[in-house]
């Protein structure tokens, strides 16, 4: 079953600004500050919303105005790598100066593989946890775990049949998060999520596959990255 979000006040209007949004945020900050770090770029749209798991850039650029107008990041305008983080969002995330290129290894838990889900039709949950996987650390938490994609439902929101999708344990989600929904006893799939009236709609992001329609699902997990293997 679906559960609405905890709210905390969002100190700079009257909107209630969710836990869940402000994670979100600090994950964008940190892989911002990752990107420049590593190779002295930071990421585009699009690569901060895979880094985090948004399904869609527009909903990057949402955030990224909101950390614009709290001060936290500069951008120019019209270039896809033009963000940086500003003095306070240095100071957010406690570095203590300009990000420079380094040679440094980047900070990263080891994440088991529990298993496959479906980018489809959904598929009989089970668990293998017989491979780990180096994750960065900015794009998991200690709690988190991998899945492996089959199929390609998902493949509009660049997750693709054999990525690894970094996933968040949680019972709760936001519309438009990209859950792991339990939609059986034991069946579960990546889709996302959309509360309808009297209804929860699974969203695949491929024009060849159909939404999906429950009266409930149980929430697991939120989608929070996506790794790719390239041999």
């Amino acid at each position: 079953m679906c559960h609405p979000l905890d709210t905390v006040p969002n100190r700079r209007s009257n909107t209630p600004m969710t836990r869940h949004d402000q994670d979100r945020k600090t994950r964008i900050l940190q892989a911002i500050a990752e990107g420049i770090r590593r190779s002295g770029t930071p990421p585009t749209v699009r690569e901060i919303a895979d880094l985090v798991g948004l399904a869609a850039p527009s909903a990057v650029h949402h955030h990224l105005e909101t950390l614009e107008q709290e001060g936290l990041i500069e951008r120019g305008a019209g270039l896809s790598r033009s963000v940086r983080l500003t003095a306070r969002g240095r100071s957010l995330l406690e570095i203590d100066s300009e990000l420079e290129t380094t040679n440094l290894p980047m900070a990263a838990r080891e994440l088991v593989v529990v298993g496959q889900i479906a980018a489809g039709g959904p598929i009989e949950a089970y668990e293998e946890r017989s491979e780990t996987v180096a994750v960065p650390e900015f794009m998991s938490t200690p709690d988190s775990y991998l899945l492996k994609i089959r199929g390609d439902s998902m493949i509009d929101a660049q997750i693709a049949d054999g990525d690894y999708v970094v996933i968040k344990p949680s019972k709760v989600a936001a519309d438009g998060d990209i859950v792991v929904a339990q939609v059986e006893e034991n069946e579960v799939t990546l889709k996302q999520l959309f509360r309808e009236a009297g209804r929860v709609r699974l969203q695949p992001a491929n024009k060849a596959y159909k939404p999906m329609y429950y009266p409930a699902v149980n929430v697991q997990g939120v989608l929070v990255g996506v790794l790719r293997r390239v041999h």
